[in-house]
């Protein structure tokens, strides 16, 4: 892989007749991390502390983690070693796959290990990051040696962590094939020949606690002035010592293509300085996810707010390929404008390339500089991500646009918390009004998490909040009150796993019918006056429904011979909705996609649960839907014109996706957790759009017809 090493010298300034370039693919990059010499010293306090060779064992201990292989039975324990010491996690390979092992330490920053006459290559990094790849298909079995408070899964990559640390798995390269052992106590990943497989366990490194209850961050953001004023520096001062400038595109020209001071060089000098003299430091906005040059997305990239009502944001890339021009230009931009650090807004879609754009933007600022990454979305998705890629970073922001998700515990724990999974420093995002009340300020506290300061009014409540409940909690007494509550937060996580449990065997549910609905009744209609009113058409109907039709949509509904006929705009919103008892538990419904051509506006039908919501729908591509806040799921296999039985129950504090072809027999589609309370209960029929809403899309589309039969709701056990 000479192509990266050159690249790479190329931005660092030994090589000025280089010029950075494209990365070929994905897999050249993950095969670079496993074979270079590139990251062999210690980074950010991660480092090789031992290496032991004897007869059928080779140790590798780094700064959080101990690998032990055991050559002879062709196994690998790994004990973690902060927070808790314990074992974590065990590994079997294939028959043979460990003769002869032989190790090497690169540096203080990893070891390369050989095996089976080179079929088996694999790095240990300082950052407990294991790297294996394999010539030969093989099996590896993975049993955990703790019980996990939170298991998460997306494709063949695995998460499973507790209050203590963690066991990861990830498919570097190829796609993947995990099966999970029962009780989520580990899981068997088959590798291909040529493939590469990650294990990460943690935490990496010690918590900073220390620093996180001295810095404090100003996130200024504006999409009118990029450099603040003196006078409003100033006055942010009062309240935090790091000023991140997310200004985007107001901040640089062309802030896709490169970073160029918009307003020349002296204003940037002007907020540095001025930072300085204040005691403050200065971080600046940059993305690997929305800079383009180099790719085929260049002509999408745009310079500022001009024109934003006709050509909006330019587009993310996720792919990544551009990562050593990314590299290049932030190296310039600390290099000639001398920020204290960057702040990445969003990542790649691959692990392996925003690890290792990660490591190099640590190279590049400097153990003593600042990172911040913005990682609400994070690779490689469906809330599984890679603490070996956060732990570079001083400060990891998620939860914008998530408020649905604030009161749940696992997100909040497990997703938006760091502590002793990466240990950077977890931030959550409240650019929002969400209420900073005593008791959810005591929340994030509890579960070790930060919020920034954003500069508002006096009588902001969100500044409120953090006067009255959040700073004067930042005192060394934090650590022990977190700890205190670990113990018993753990208990309760594992109790709530085992309700998952149980929703999971549970398929053939006890289910006893309170009452249905056969639309019989053509009483049971309406249609949208002309003209419409302007927020819509809102009636109580017969059998105590309640219909919305959007005033774009053209919408009318109509019972009579059994079924119900809703006619509207394909991407507009007609429903009815009704009130469901204390009681209600599940809810079915019979329906089909006939000419409506609506994809997130096709018939459907939403579960409502106190505040939470789960919407299941038929889409005009053939695929099935199931939206629940912030994601989407698609399913194939759901033709057009064909009646579909879909079910939605709850089961504690869990939803429960379902389709059928027959009523009878259920496939179960996924299971979600609901956030907080689930009463009181409501059902809602019809082009129920995405968010079980009012919203339509900004086109409104042709007019179609979809129908509904047998709606049942029910009791459990």
């Amino acid at each position: 892989m000479r192509w990266v090493a050159w690249v790479l010298v190329a931005w660092c300034g030994c090589a000025s007749a280089a010029e950075p370039t494209l990365s070929p693919s994905i897999e050249a990059d993950a095969d670079y991390l496993l074979t270079t010499t590139d990251f062999r010293d210690a980074q950010y306090g991660m480092a090789i502390t031992g290496l032991r060779s004897e007869a059928g064992r080779i140790v590798v201990r780094t700064t959080g983690a101990e690998f032990t292989f055991d050559t002879t039975a062709g196994t690998l324990a790994v004990r973690q070693l902060l927070a808790r010491a314990r074992q974590v996690v065990r590994v079997t390979f294939a028959a043979g796959a460990l003769a002869g092992l032989k190790a090497e330490r690169l540096g203080s920053g990893a070891v390369s290990l050989t095996g089976a006459a080179g079929g088996l290559r694999l790095r240990i990094n300082g950052d407990s990051l294991l790297m294996l790849r394999t010539e030969r298909a093989m099996e590896l079995r993975c049993e955990l040696a703790f019980q996990p408070a939170s298991a998460r899964a997306i494709v063949g990559d695995r998460l499973l962590l507790d209050e203590w640390g963690y066991v990861g798995t990830y498919f570097a390269t190829g796609e993947g094939h995990t099966v999970d052992l029962p009780g989520d106590r580990g899981h068997t990943s088959a590798l291909q020949a040529g493939q590469i497989w990650w294990l990460a366990v943690g935490p990496p490194r010690p918590y900073p606690w220390a620093q996180s209850l001295r810095e404090r961050v100003a996130w200024h953001w504006s999409s009118e002035n990029a450099y603040p004023a003196d006078d409003a520096i100033r006055a942010w001062s009062q309240y935090a010592n790091i000023l991140l400038q997310q200004a985007e595109v107001m901040l640089w020209k062309d802030w896709s293509l490169r970073f160029v001071p918009r307003l020349g060089v002296g204003e940037f000098e002007r907020v540095n300085a001025t930072c300085a003299r204040l005691g403050m430091r200065n971080i600046v906005y940059t993305s690997p996810l929305y800079f383009l040059a180099g790719t085929d997305l260049e002509s999408k990239a745009m310079n500022s707010f001009d024109h934003f009502a006709e050509t909006g944001f330019s587009p993310g890339d996720p792919r990544g390929m551009n990562w050593p021009i990314f590299v290049a230009e932030i190296g310039r931009v600390m290099r000639e404008y001398k920020p204290a650090g960057l702040y990445f807004d969003g990542i790649y879609g691959s692990v392996v390339r925003s690890y290792l754009v990660s490591r190099k933007a640590r190279e590049i600022v400097g153990d003593k500089g600042l990172l911040e990454f913005h990682g609400t979305g994070s690779p490689p998705g469906g809330g599984v991500y890679l603490p070996q890629m956060d732990t570079y970073y001083d400060y990891v922001l998620r939860g914008e646009g998530t408020e649905a998700q604030y009161s749940d515990p696992d997100y909040l724990r497990y997703f938006v918390s760091t502590h002793n999974i990466s240990n950077a420093i977890g931030v959550l995002c409240n650019n929002n009004q969400y209420p900073l009340t005593e008791s959810f300020v005591g929340t994030l506290l509890d579960n070790n998490i930060r919020l920034h300061f954003l500069p508002a009014a006096d009588d902001d409540q969100r500044l409120a909040g953090m006067k009255k409940y959040y700073w004067p909690a930042l005192t060394p007494e934090l650590e022990a009150r977190v700890a205190a509550r670990q113990a018993p937060r753990q208990a309760a996580f594992e109790a709530e796993r085992r309700e998952y449990a149980r929703v999971l065997a549970d398929d053939q549910p006890g289910l006893t019918a309170l009452w249905r609905e056969d639309f019989a009744d053509p009483a049971l209609a309406v249609r949208l006056p002309d003209p419409s009113p302007p927020k819509g058409l809102e009636t109580a109907l017969p059998g105590g429904w309640r219909a919305y039709l959007s005033p774009r949509g053209a919408g009318s509904l109509r019972g009579g011979d059994k079924v119900l006929r809703i006619a509207a705009n394909r991407h507009t919103v007609a429903w009815i909705e009704r009130d469901l008892p204390p009681e209600a538990t599940a809810v079915t419904c019979r329906l089909r996609m006939t000419s409506d051509s609506g994809m997130s506006w096709g018939p459907a039908m939403a579960l409502w649960a106190g505040t939470s919501s789960a919407r299941l729908g038929l889409r005009s591509d053939n695929r099935l839907q199931t939206d629940r806040p912030g994601e989407q799921v698609l399913y194939d296999g759901y033709p057009a014109g064909e009646w579909v039985w879909l079910r939605l129950r709850l089961a504690g504090h869990y939803v429960v996706s379902e389709s059928s072809r027959d009523g009878i027999t259920w496939r179960r589609l996924r299971i979600d957790r609901l956030s907080g309370e689930t009463q009181p209960r409501r059902l809602m029929v019809g082009k129920v759009p995405f968010d079980a809403g009012r919203t339509d899309h900004t086109e409104p589309g042709d007019l179609g017809l979809c129908e509904f039969a047998d709606v049942v709701v029910y009791r459990g056990r």
